[in-house]
């Protein structure tokens, strides 16, 4: 494989849309973090994160796999738009009712979550405007359905728009205090998939439907697939565990540290995005050969971006946090740890969408597993080593 003939492949280049959108974006959420972190210090820094991956985590348990269905067979189907037509209709209903039930049941439990996870129930009206982020978080099913139409630029840049989107009010309302910051967070959500939204009523999913039997693809992909990507989404929840043992100055050096992991996952996400569909459309047609191959080139792109990012770990990273936060030089170690964790296992977020395209349930859920149960413990000794 010639290396020009492989730059300029359908791969690369859809992969690069998306991942100078997300770099642009991610690098704006960087900014908005450090401001956020620096106006509310560590200890108040640690509670926002709590607070933000707990919106994260809570709407995966009642996800059922719906986004992912959504973009692998909407995908598959192609020009089946009977099908695609019935499929999203009936899984809009019926995420609707499970995000009725998340919020009911979230407002009733607050106070005992802020207890156990903010330690103190009073701070339980901080939880409020994390019910907000949730509930808004369901529009994101219209970004699924996008990817699985390949609108690739479209994608990115709705991607775009909810990351900047929720730093920049984020940033803007950062000297009021937690509750306003997760209030113009749960806000940039909507902002972003309102194009999404748009491309929905445009291209008149659900005008044209035929019914068929969805039961067989909910129980055969979209429950394995619920349950493997509450697995894979689990970094949501390892702060709000975390918080339960730890002071929460620890827990605020944990998260700045912590969200250089999830940039650098930034990459592999971003090839994956792409590979998804992609396998997903050559399982339809049964061209097995073509999709390893897709793989094998996304792969190969990799290799290069995490030889490079742990070079750059190894030898730049005190003086990295000296230069844009240097109050956090204590979370250098735990910084270099998290980064090169998620360098390597890059491969491995690639590898795993693969799986999800050919719809190879059991093998994408114990990969997840090995890569989060892997992380949860690093990151829980790591603090231990720190406090």
């Amino acid at each position: 494989m010639k290396l020009k003939s492989f730059f300029k492949g359908e791969l690369v280049r859809s992969a690069s849309i998306i991942f100078l959108a997300g770099l642009s974006s991610n690098l704006i959420l960087f900014v908005a973090n450090l401001v956020i972190a620096k106006v509310l210090g560590p200890d108040q820094f640690g509670i926002f994160k709590t607070i933000v991956y707990l919106a994260g985590f809570l709407p995966l348990l009642i996800e059922l796999g719906i986004n992912a269905t959504l973009t692998k067979y909407i995908a598959e189907f192609g020009k089946k738009k009977e099908k695609i037509g019935y499929l999203v209709k009936n899984f809009i209903k019926l995420k609707v009712l499970t995000y009725v039930l998340l919020i009911v049941l979230t407002l009733v439990f607050k106070d005992e979550l802020s207890l156990y996870l903010l330690k103190d129930a009073s701070m339980s009206y901080l939880l409020l405007p994390a019910i907000l982020l949730m509930a808004l978080s369901f529009f994101s099913i219209f970004q699924f359905i996008v990817l699985g139409y390949q609108k690739f630029k479209l994608f990115a840049l709705t991607q775009f728009l909810s990351f900047s989107s929720a730093a920049i009010l984020g940033i803007l309302l950062s000297g009021f205090g937690i509750f306003y910051i997760v209030l113009g967070w749960s806000f940039g959500t909507l902002i972003g998939n309102l194009f999404n939204i748009k491309f929905f009523f445009e291209k008149e999913v659900i005008k044209k439907s035929k019914e068929f039997d969805i039961k067989k693809i909910f129980v055969r992909f979209s429950i394995p697939i619920y349950l493997t990507n509450i697995i894979m989404n689990s970094f949501n929840v390892i702060i709000p565990i975390l918080s339960i043992f730890f002071s929460q100055k620890i827990i605020g050096y944990f998260s700045f540290a912590f969200i250089f992991y999830f940039a650098t996952m930034l990459i592999p996400t971003s090839i994956s995005s792409v590979v998804f569909p992609k396998v997903s459309e050559l399982n339809g047609l049964k061209r097995h050969k073509d999709a390893k191959n897709i793989l094998r080139k996304a792969f190969s792109l990799y290799a290069l971006v995490m030889i490079v990012g742990l070079l750059l770990v190894m030898f730049l990273t005190d003086w990295f946090i000296s230069i844009i936060a240097k109050e956090y030089l204590p979370s250098s170690f735990m910084f270099k740890v998290l980064v090169s964790f998620g360098l390597v296992f890059g491969f491995n977020t690639i590898y795993v969408n693969y799986l999800q395209g050919l719809g190879k349930v059991k093998r994408f859920a114990l990969f997840n597993l090995i890569q989060n149960v892997l992380l949860f413990i690093i990151s829980f000794a790591l603090l231990n080593v720190a406090s």
